[in-house]
């Protein structure tokens, strides 16, 4: 049985470690010594014809390196000094050491943040009271967790404020102002703002801001749902996968990533649709800027893509002390069916049995799909530039 996770078969993933001060020289070596150790592919990237040029590479990020003075310029060039690997599943993120606020210290951060007191009895008395401008209304946010009164509130720097209803109680209470509107007079004909809209930290955004419909459109930063005054605006449920009929032969499948973390997303969508599937002649699946993920995710797809066993290559594992320690933390993660979870104590105890080697068999290898399905006959798999990694394995 191969593996399911392919950043796995390479290296333990690094993290960035950062700091309230940043040192990053330390950082470089951690990173360097992690990459040397546990990296599937540094021997095949660093060979002896390039070892001069990786040298120079190196040296040139050493010599920046000791001038950077925040963590997030020392990531940034972490990160572009990796990248002479060629290799998109070094992925570096920031880890955030500093001591866990509770969350009294977090409300007392913000306590002098700008309040105006409304209840939601005041807010609907108002606007059944007045002649309002249509943007104004009781809001709610796509993730349901907020809720805000926008109501005139004329400023130089703004024409109407939002005023938190429902909040977290932590980062952001009620009667928080969570944004705030200034009218585009330069659009004849209305609905466009300008914005300053703070982030769960409270950090400011300015987006342009685009009403119609009894929507707020944030731009990059999301919609808002009026909900009050008139009929509630209905919030669309967020879905990863879609699956929709194109006519009565050809269905059209949506699979824009293959995370672990909604695999079972598309598993549900499967087996919720099996019956369509499996009298729909023609499937297009479409792949494009699916940057990959794990395996495991499109599995429940081979049935109605494959036609009978397919030829498939084998992969190895490095076996390292802290790819051990990742396997071993996925045995025990219940997140994947028990099968898997077998396979990984498996690979973990041959792994500490050949620290230093590669563990697994090499070459082709004969994979077989149970309950293969008559129906879809023909599929066609659109992919772009961006397919990567388990989406090129798919």
């Amino acid at each position: 049985m191969k593996t399911i996770l392919p950043f796995l078969l390479l290296f333990l993933m690094p993290a960035f470690s950062g700091a309230q001060t940043c040192n990053c020289p330390a950082q470089f070596d951690w990173l360097r010594q992690k990459l040397a150790l546990n990296y599937s592919g540094y021997r095949d990237k660093v060979k002896p014809e390039q070892q001069a040029d990786f040298e120079r590479h190196t040296a040139t990020f050493q010599a920046k390196i000791t001038q950077v003075q925040s963590d997030t310029a020392c990531l940034r060039l972490l990160s572009e000094w990796a990248q002479w690997f060629r290799d998109g599943h070094i992925q570096l993120y920031a880890q955030n050491t500093a001591p866990e606020e509770t969350p009294a210290e977090i409300r007392q951060r913000y306590a002098d943040w700008e309040r105006i007191a409304l209840t939601e009895k005041e807010v609907r008395k108002y606007l059944d009271a007045s002649d309002l401008d249509p943007v104004e209304g009781i809001y709610q946010n796509t993730e349901g967790n907020y809720h805000v009164a926008v109501m005139r509130n004329s400023t130089p720097e703004r024409d109407f404020v939002a005023v938190l209803l429902k909040a977290d109680s932590v980062w952001w209470l009620p009667g928080q102002v969570k944004f705030d509107l200034k009218i585009n007079e330069s659009v004849q004909a209305g609905g466009l703002y300008s914005a300053r809209y703070y982030m769960r930290d409270h950090s400011q955004r300015s987006p342009t801001v685009h009403f119609a419909s009894g929507k707020l459109h944030f731009l990059e930063l999301g919609e808002w749902y009026k909900q009050y005054p008139g009929p509630p605006n209905a919030i669309p449920k967020k879905q990863v996968f879609t699956l929709e009929t194109l006519d009565a032969n050809t269905a059209l499948l949506s699979v824009p990533t293959m995370n672990e973390s909604v695999r079972l997303e598309l598993d549900s969508l499967i087996r919720a649709n099996a019956a369509l599937l499996e009298r729909t002649p023609h499937l297009i699946i479409d792949c494009r800027g699916n940057g990959g993920g794990s395996d495991i995710t499109y599995y429940p797809l081979t049935p109605y893509v494959y036609s009978g066993p397919v030829r498939d290559h084998r992969t190895q594992i490095y076996a390292t002390d802290d790819n051990i320690q990742k396997y071993e933390r996925l045995r025990h993660d219940k997140n994947f069916p028990t099968l898997y979870r077998l396979y990984f104590g498996q690979m973990a105890r041959k792994m500490s049995r050949n620290k230093g080697k590669f563990v697994g068999k090499c070459g082709m290898a004969k994979e077989k799909v149970k309950n293969l399905k008559a129906n879809p006959q023909r599929v066609a798999i659109l992919i772009d530039g961006q397919c990567a990694s388990s989406c090129e394995q798919f």
